[in-house]
């Protein structure tokens, strides 16, 4: 198992992943997804909770060419396998096979909860999906949590941005007795409503994403230096990496 930074790696592709979900959905057990990037990476250094809950988490995806690359350094190959694509994966595999799904976004995202549902509809119109908005905090409140209830999905989106959305589904998870499968996914509902453009294919697949979002949010330039070179250098430099 690849461990960067001390951050250890279910190496799967994305084909991969979906067939342990598909059969994870089928068990009895609960348990949570997580996808480090970089940046999530970076802030586990300084944050024990969220590195606890990361290697905790019953699938830890690479999500981010930064951790791919370090692997090519150090010889063997991590499968990137990105939060956005394992959703819409999800989404697909929920609406052919009839499971139930509660998302979570930001109450002051791009995306509102009619967006997201006018969007989904659209794509996915035999899913059967129940979308609440909350703040970024690391716990859920009683009302969210007593709809989820009351609604039953076997498969919960949180969309919160890192930290929060690790902390909700370690923090929460146990009290959402129907939920199987979680998944933190950050702004992959924007990508899906049109709020937000994701980089185009030919990028992602070169790994080039953070000069998309250089390019259309020139205002990222600190996030995307410390996700790039920052990153890249304290993870080869690093003593244990894998």
């Amino acid at each position: 198992m690849p461990n960067i930074l001390g951050i250890k790696l279910n190496n799967l592709s994305r084909k991969e992943a979906i067939n342990e979900i598909g059969l994870w959905l089928k068990g009895n057990r609960q348990g949570y997804a997580v996808t480090p990037n970089p940046e999530i990476i970076l802030n586990s250094l300084t944050d024990d909770k969220l590195k606890h809950i990361i290697n905790s988490a019953d699938f830890s995806f690479a999500d981010g060419f930064g951790l791919k690359l370090v692997g090519l350094f150090k010889g063997q190959r991590i499968k990137r396998t990105t939060g956005s694509d394992l959703s819409f994966e999800l989404l697909n595999l929920a609406n052919n096979n009839g499971y139930k799904v509660a998302i979570i976004i930001w109450n002051k995202g791009l995306s509102s909860k009619d967006d997201v549902n006018q969007s989904l509809k659209a794509k996915y119109p035999k899913l059967d999906c129940l979308v609440l908005e909350s703040e970024r905090e690391e716990s859920l409140n009683d009302n969210i949590i007593n709809q989820v209830n009351q609604y039953l999905p076997q498969i919960l989106f949180v969309a919160l941005g890192s930290p929060e959305q690790e902390k909700i589904m370690y923090n929460n998870l146990k009290l959402l007795k129907s939920i199987k499968f979680a998944i933190g996914v950050g702004g992959t509902f924007d990508f899906i409503t049109k709020k937000a453009k994701r980089a185009p294919r030919i990028l992602r697949y070169l790994g080039l994403e953070w000069l998309w979002r250089l390019i259309i949010q020139p205002s990222r330039i600190k996030r995307i230096y410390r996700a790039t070179f920052v990153f890249i250098y304290k993870a080869l430099t690093h003593k244990n990496i894998l």
